[in-house]
């Protein structure tokens, strides 16, 4: 299987990755610990799992994404 990216697809996409990698984490910022997220399994679960953690340490939306890839794995993660 082959995937296709568009080249403004792409922009789109490294623009959102670039404006999250330039959001600050707070002072003292501890990112949760999380089981990560593989592929199979319970995605919903696992998102409820993910932000009953992350809205303890913050209330940015921003913050959320740019944590969010630390708990996907393999399939999850590509």
């Amino acid at each position: 299987m082959s995937i296709v990216i568009h080249k403004k697809e792409c922009k789109t996409k490294m623009s959102f990755i670039d404006r999250l990698d330039g959001v600050p984490l707070p002072k003292g910022f501890i990112l949760p610990q999380f089981t990560q997220f593989n592929g199979t399994g319970d995605p919903i679960k696992h998102l409820q799992g993910f932000l009953a953690k992350i809205t303890i340490t913050s209330n940015d939306p921003d913050i959320y994404a740019k944590a969010f890839s630390n708990g996907l794995a393999d399939r999850a993660l590509d």
